[in-house]
């Protein structure tokens, strides 16, 4: 059992003990793109937070939200008492030496990611850390994210994400994420086997 929570700022309209309107509507689309435990709020909101609560969230990705000529910008609460992304006035906290180091590979593109810079977006959008040219790819597809001592793929795309690891068989996800291990391959929009446009991802 995981909670998803999402969470926006804005007018409302109160009927009896409910509320409605595009604040609501917005929460709710916010509560679909968090993952378990995961707590994500719009860019608006983080930006009326105070400096020492704002500190604890971190821009992730944009998505385009029906009735809205723009995109919406989504940031990450980091509620998790976890030691690595704790900051105090001034104070960073050593990082361990053994951090581990993710890899990813797309025809002569080789990209990495460090616990120090643990987040990237896939996608064919010029600004996604790594830009991909299948067709069936959305602009900003997936994103792969430094979480709880695991790097961890989040699906935001149409058509799905399709992850192997090698020696399992090929999962499919949807709005859904899952965990990388050790050595495997990505695809967008359909199953490796019909596609040359594969990421190859190692967990080293």
């Amino acid at each position: 059992l995981g909670v998803r929570v999402g969470f926006h700022s804005g007018p409302v309209i109160q009927r009896d003990d409910d509320v409605f309107g595009d604040t609501v509507n917005m929460a709710a689309r916010l509560v679909e793109q968090a993952g378990k435990g995961q707590i994500i709020i719009s860019h608006e909101t983080a930006e009326l937070l105070s400096p020492a609560f704002r500190i604890f969230t971190r821009p992730l990705y944009s998505i385009q939200v029906k009735g809205k000529a723009d995109e919406v910008g989504l940031c990450e609460v980091m509620w998790r008492p976890v030691e690595d992304r704790t900051t105090v006035a001034g104070y960073r906290p050593k990082v361990r030496a053994a951090a581990t180091v993710l890899r990813l590979k797309y025809g002569d593109t080789e990209v990495t990611r460090r616990r120090d810079n643990d987040s990237i977006t896939i996608g064919r959008e010029q600004g996604c850390g790594l830009v991909v040219a299948d067709q069936k790819a959305s602009r900003q597809h997936c994103t792969i994210d430094w979480r709880q001592d695991k790097w961890v793929l989040k699906d935001h795309s149409t058509n799905g994400t399709y992850v192997t690891a090698e020696g399992d068989s090929e999962m499919l996800l949807r709005r859904e994420e899952l965990t990388l291990r050790k050595h495997g391959w990505i695809a967008f929009g359909q199953p490796r086997s019909g596609t040359t446009e594969v990421v190859e991802y190692f967990c080293d």
